[in-house]
């Protein structure tokens, strides 16, 4: 039988740390995507009417930082690795759910991300330029639907895996000016926004409307209360908690700092600071740009604005979507250079979501080959890009059969169905890693090692309590989908993907450890260990 140091794949990984704090961070703010989680969470009073979203984002900032801020802090920098949650699952749990956890989230959501992601750039980013531009986007419908989505999707597709394929050092140095982009385009939107009155506003609107021959202010309340069978007088605490599932875009998606957790700098710190950073970052940026736009339109009118945005609204004759980051746009009198920085802040951060899926696609597939669960080439490493060439040459292929199909079928878009799915089957199986790890015997020299071992608080490890924290807000998000009638139509078809993917990872764990039973390795003893550097 062969020994545990025999069963790696190599004895070092061939990655490199290159990434500092900075650049941590920013890895984690970029898939929160600040410019595109505010539009989706604004977007939410459409189908959650009454919600509060001063009260959502509060309750979801102290969960998200006292629970998976925390929990991927703490068995980031216990185990600092590259392949993210496949890592720790594998080691504290069971490795079949280890590698059943990560086929589902790297596997097949990275492909679903880009499946949904990519067309945004053409359905939402390019219609949004145009009308901050003073431009009707009828001029670029073309691109919205068919083989126009298809052509702007492959080129997005194409980018993307250059970026990646440049390595981590390109990667960086590109991140760090769309992220920073980013920032600074909401920050325009939100200073825009903020420094505009109630009534200000009315008044710019109504003067549009004169203008397009579209329905002034209070008709649009009007039509829009009819539509969606009347607006709630004040808040109520479902719509409240269910808007806290498009909040979680912005709030908890810094976890894929742990994808890349072999590649950090003095990761047992940097990577626990970049995940504390990264949810209060983005979440100050909801309330303060949200809010703001909230005062601006009043209650109703952001429900108003809301459902048009969603639904389209007959009288509605603007030539531009009724985003938030458009209507900033007509405030300033669609001023070409800050109508480029602030339609190109979402199409800048919606691309970023692309080659991350490259990434963590890659990142995973990876820490499987190095404890082989996968072909050898899993951990082929180009000299020449410091990047596993073959894996992100791969992913390409599927996403450009999953885009294909999705130009010529965009009603299936599933994107609250595909962040159900990582919330279930990574979220809520890590934190409950993260909540046994401490009493787990198979991990205990991991734990004693752990800088992180003597936190406690009132005498329980504070790995244990902030798991439950953690659990407790994915139970949270869960039901607030699957009680929400907005999304029902969704229900079936995706629980029964989330069923067939689990199952298929699981397969793939036994078959692959069937291949080196058969070669005479114990795949299940590099699961005492973490993986070599």
């Amino acid at each position: 039988m062969a020994e545990s140091g025999q069963v790696f794949a190599r004895k070092a990984s061939g990655l490199t740390r290159e990434a500092g704090l900075l650049d941590t961070t920013y890895f984690g703010i970029m898939n929160n995507a600040v410019p595109v989680s505010i539009w989706l969470t604004i977007s939410g009073f459409a189908w959650l009417p009454g919600a509060n979203l001063t009260i959502a984002s509060l309750l979801t900032l102290v969960l998200v930082v006292f629970g998976f801020a925390f929990v991927w802090g703490i068995l980031g920098g216990s185990m600092p690795r590259s392949g993210g949650s496949y890592v720790y699952n594998s080691r504290i749990i069971h490795p079949i759910i280890g590698l059943g956890v990560s086929f589902c989230n790297a596997g097949f959501v990275m492909l679903a991300w880009i499946w949904v992601l990519a067309p945004w750039i053409g359905e939402v980013g390019l219609p949004i330029l145009m009308g901050c531009l003073g431009v009707d986007p009828v001029a670029v419908e073309w691109f919205t639907y068919g083989w126009g989505l298809y052509i702007i999707t492959t080129v997005v597709n194409i980018l993307a895996l250059l970026v990646v394929m440049g390595g981590m050092k390109t990667y960086f140095r590109v991140q760090k000016v769309f992220v920073t982009w980013s920032l600074i385009g909401a920050t325009i939107a939100g200073i825009i926004i903020t420094a505009t009155s109630h009534e200000e506003f009315v008044g710019v609107w109504n003067e549009a409307a004169a203008t397009f021959d579209s329905l002034d202010f209070n008709a649009t309340i009007q039509a829009v209360k009819v539509e969606m069978g009347g607006i709630p007088e004040t808040w109520n605490w479902q719509s409240t908690l269910g808007l806290m599932l498009p909040i979680s875009w912005i709030a908890v998606y810094g976890y894929i700092i742990t994808f890349i957790g072999g590649e950090v700098k003095s990761p047992r710190k940097n990577i626990f600071i970049a995940q504390i950073l990264n949810a209060v970052v983005c979440i100050v940026f909801l309330l303060w740009v949200g809010g703001a736009y909230i005062r601006m339109l009043g209650w109703e009118g952001v429900h108003a604005v809301s459902w048009i945005t969603e639904e389209g609204l007959e009288g509605y004759a603007f030539p531009f979507d009724a985003t938030y980051i458009n209507l900033a746009s007509l405030l300033v009198g669609f001023n070409k250079l800050l109508g480029i920085i602030m339609a190109g802040s979402f199409i800048v951060a919606d691309f970023l979501w692309v080659s991350f899926s490259y990434l963590a696609w890659s990142r995973a597939a990876f820490a499987w080959g190095m404890d082989r669960l996968g072909p050898r080439w899993f951990t082929d490493i180009s000299p020449r890009f410091n990047q596993p060439v073959k894996l992100l040459l791969v992913m390409f292929v599927a996403a450009q059969l999953a885009i294909t199909q999705y130009a010529m079928n965009p009603e299936y878009l599933g994107s609250i169905s595909v962040e159900v799915m990582q919330l279930v089957s990574v979220f809520g199986v890590t934190a409950i890693s993260c909540m046994i790890f401490p009493y787990v015997k198979k991990v205990r020299h991991i734990w004693d090692a752990s800088p992180y071992k003597g936190w406690k608080f009132l005498g329980i490890p504070v790995a244990t309590l902030t798991g439950l924290v953690a659990l407790g807000l994915v139970v949270l998000l869960v039901i607030s989908y699957y009680i929400n009638e907005a999304f029902a139509f969704m229900h079936t078809w995706w629980t029964l993907i989330y069923i067939l993917v689990w199952v298929a990872g699981i397969v793939w764990y036994l078959a692959w450890k069937g291949v080196q039973k058969k070669k005479g390795i114990d795949v299940t003893m590099a699961f005492k260990e973490i993986p070599p550097e």
